[in-house]
């Protein structure tokens, strides 16, 4: 909300030849003035401690509405994306009965593990929009931003991924030599390696968000405050990016679990299980010289 500034009304004594106020035109509340932009976005300089606590609002009912919304909504969703998800790989002629056997438990574990990935992005995302909602509006305007939300995420992402799963299960195969397939032992080594890989990168980059991050709030707070905005809106931006750091660990950790377990199960039935290992220990030595390269380097 950009405050306008405005000639204060008792700024001097009257002067000869002014208008006595008995004769001045009353305000008009329909004039420009007077109304309020529901589109206004955040002035820097002239954030007020009212818009800072109308953001703590926004952001405390937007992160709760989102994190609760969007993990219930992968509590429905997760579930039929992966049941539409094996009934198109168990359904596709391009995959040879063991690929499909091996893939089963990849994505019922990945299935199973969603929802906590989404609960706790949904409550990221909802803090900072829910703030934003809330200082340029009002606290209750992050309740419909929350909702429209959830309700892409739920119909449109999860949707897409459903059409995109039957898309790839109606292809069909121009020759025996176009169906993938793998031997058993493939299969076996491919869910252990996609078992194995989910844990160490999980873990890796989960210790390596957990080390870096007192220097990376540190260094983030220090860029906070060193900005030229308003004391308020600083003071706001310190609160993101605590709440940010809270969910900073979990959230990595999940979401890399879900990332080494589908690449582990393809270096491992690809590979091996000692090279999926491997090829986990090295994302997370990428992952790991990223956020050094981040945090401690200009």
């Amino acid at each position: 909300m950009i405050i306008q500034q405005h000639t204060p009304v008792f700024t001097s004594a009257p002067r000869a030849g002014a208008t006595p106020l008995s004769n001045q035109e009353a305000p008009d509340p329909n004039k420009d003035n007077f109304k309020q932009d529901p589109n206004k976005e955040l002035d820097e300089n002239n954030f007020s401690w009212l818009d800072l606590g109308k953001g703590i609002a926004g952001s405390v009912i937007g992160g709760a509405i989102e994190g609760v919304g969007i993990g219930a909504s992968s509590l429905v969703r997760g579930p039929q994306v992966a049941l539409h998800t094996l009934k198109g790989v168990w359904q596709s002629k391009m995959l040879g009965p063991v690929l499909k056997s091996t893939l089963t438990p990849v994505i019922i574990a990945a299935g199973v593990t969603a929802p906590v990935f989404a609960a706790l992005g949904g409550t990221l995302y909802g803090m900072f929009e829910g703030f934003k909602e809330g200082a340029e509006k009002n606290p209750l305007a992050a309740i419909p931003a929350a909702g429209n939300t959830i309700k892409q995420f739920h119909n449109e992402l999860a949707g897409k991924a459903v059409e995109a799963v039957k898309e790839l299960a109606s292809k069909e195969p121009e020759s025996p030599e176009q169906v993938y397939e793998i031997k058993v032992i493939e299969a076996g080594k491919g869910l252990i390696g996609g078992a194995a890989a989910a844990a160490v990168v999980g873990a890796g980059v989960g210790a390596s968000t957990l080390v870096n991050l007192p220097m990376g709030y540190v260094r983030a707070s220090s860029e906070i405050w060193k900005s030229d905005v308003a004391l308020p809106l600083k003071v706001g931006g310190q609160l993101l990016a605590t709440g940010a750091a809270v969910l900073a660990v979990p959230l990595v950790a999940v979401g890399g679990a879900l990332y080494g377990l589908g690449t582990g199960a393809y270096h491992g039935y690809s590979e091996g299980v000692v090279s999926s290992v491997a090829d986990a220990g090295k994302d997370v030595k990428k992952y790991h010289d990223a956020v050094v390269e981040a945090v401690y380097k200009d």
